[in-house]
């Protein structure tokens, strides 16, 4: 039985867009997360903002639109304060990413700019002081717009190109300061995240789905030769791959439901299968073939994965959901809510067991080291008069997560970091509210970008202390209220 390791990461996760802010600053270009609107009430269904057509991406561009984006948390100008903070709540790491367009803010450009260089640096070198070890992402839902515009995103390969110098840039000048390195955030949400994740313009190809699948394999062969060459550069660098859980369970033990739940999870562990196996495997080439999915796949390409395997896995589990047959179809998007379970008002299932058994198979699938990269949901907290938080349910959640990941380390997974989503609030990704929080920090903005920017310790910050300074032994709350609605 294997118990929690002493160097054990006990954490939080950020992206750059949605907490740094100062997106024209020192040299910055623009982003597709700067275009994001934020649209009051919406869903992210609604806003269409990750199902890109070329109108809808001119109206956003171009719109009188709050972008709440472009100003974040102002993590950029405020980034000594917020490690501070994480400081006194004794967290040993941090999960953040680097904005691509603030090294070439083109994407394109012949030489990085070395502001956004040094910004970084001075950022690790302050974790660093303060005993926090940075896990850096290096593509996490932002990519210059005018590789969208000039190339096409991810579907042209001389992208792999461009993000491999990005990487390399990256690799050479933080290598002392950074061992962890995440290379694509989420790689497997192409269909729930296909503008962020992609830039592709569905109007501006001739199949939408087989340029999604060409595109996933240009940022296959840009992950291998970044962990190539990182490897020969520091063979002490960690180049990792990270998943968003998408595992499902059948809705009913009717053999359709049964069969498809197999073949969809099937399709969710291709992405892994290749970063970490190192080869395309057979039920993938089935499925292309009665998709009409036709791969530009070179021979070299094939020897190259084989060769440069990911050196650990990071998993971002949030909620589950199930498959039923007679509803659903092999479309990621199409799911059913299991009956069995509560969620938040923006309709996340809480399944802390889901947590334990994607921990599980992913184990018993690769046997490499392996992270959580991202956990949490949002709520809407309420900051009383006297400026406290009372998130006994955000607390509860923790709570019960990692008593499920215990069980799944107990079991023999090899799970060194727990990362929280977020520390501290920060923008909402699908809905660029604040309003939606996450953190175990209050900061004091609102929807529109309004307030103080102060900080103020919720409940949940002491309970998380408490689980950082035992190593995970002090996991109880008695405040516990699970009858809250927020």
């Amino acid at each position: 039985m294997r118990d929690i390791r002493d160097d054990f990461l006990w954490g939080g996760a950020i992206a750059a867009n949605q907490a740094e802010g100062a997106y024209r600053k020192d040299r910055r270009g623009l982003s597709t997360a700067d275009i994001q609107p934020f649209v009051p009430g919406a869903k992210p269904t609604d806003l269409h903002f990750n199902d890109m057509d070329s109108e809808i991406y001119e109206r956003y561009k171009n719109g009188s639109y709050y972008y709440p984006k472009r100003q974040g948390v102002r993590f950029y100008d405020r980034y000594k304060e917020y490690i501070d903070v994480l400081a006194e709540m004794h967290v040993k790491t941090l999960r953040l990413s680097i904005s691509w367009s603030r090294i070439f803010p083109n994407g394109d450009d012949e030489f990085p700019n070395e502001q956004g260089l040094a910004f970084y640096e001075q950022l690790f070198d302050y974790m660093k002081q303060k005993n926090i070890e940075p896990i850096v992402t290096m593509f996490h839902y932002e990519m210059p717009l005018n590789l969208v515009e000039q190339y096409g995103g991810w579907t042209n390969p001389k992208l792999i190109d461009y993000f491999v110098k990005y990487g390399q840039t990256l690799l050479q000048r933080f290598q002392k300061t950074v061992k962890y390195w995440i290379i694509i955030n989420q790689i497997n949400l192409v269909h729930k995240e296909a503008f962020a994740s992609l830039g592709i313009l569905k109007d501006k190809v001739d199949d939408y789905e087989q340029a999604k699948f060409q595109a996933i394999h240009h940022q296959f062969i840009a992950s291998s030769k970044i962990t190539e060459f990182g490897h020969k550069l520091n063979s002490t660098l960690q180049l990792g791959m990270m998943l968003a859980d998408t595992l499902t369970a059948p809705y009913s033990c009717e053999p359709e439901d049964v069969k498809l739940n197999f073949k969809r999870n099937r399709m969710q562990y291709f992405y892994s299968d290749v970063l970490i196996r190192g080869e395309y495997p057979e039920y993938a080439y089935a499925y292309f073939e009665e998709n009409g999915i036709q791969l530009n796949i070179k021979e070299a390409e094939k020897e190259l994965l084989r060769n440069n395997t990911a050196d650990f896995l990071a998993v971002s589990y949030y909620w589950s959901n199930t498959v039923k047959a007679s509803e659903n179809s092999m479309d990621p998007n199409s799911t059913v809510k299991n009956p069995h379970l509560k969620a938040n008002r923006w309709g996340w299932s809480i399944n802390a067991s889901g947590l334990y058994l994607c921990m599980s198979n992913y184990w018993d699938r690769y046997h490499v080291p392996m992270m959580i990269a991202e956990n949490g949901i949002g709520f809407k907290d309420v900051l009383t008069d006297d400026n406290q938080v009372h998130d006994d349910y955000r607390i509860e959640y923790h709570q019960d997560h990692i008593a499920a990941m215990k069980e799944a380390i107990r079991e023999g997974a090899d799970i060194f970091a727990y990362c929280s989503w977020a520390p501290f609030d920060i923008i909402s990704a699908g809905t660029a509210e604040m309003s939606k929080r996450y953190g175990f920090i209050y900061v004091d903005y609102d929807d529109e970008g309004n307030g103080s920017g102060q900080f103020h310790y919720k409940d949940s910050f002491y309970w998380y202390k408490q689980v950082i300074d035992s190593n995970g032994k002090e996991c109880s709350y008695p405040c516990v209220n699970s009858s809250n609605e927020n």
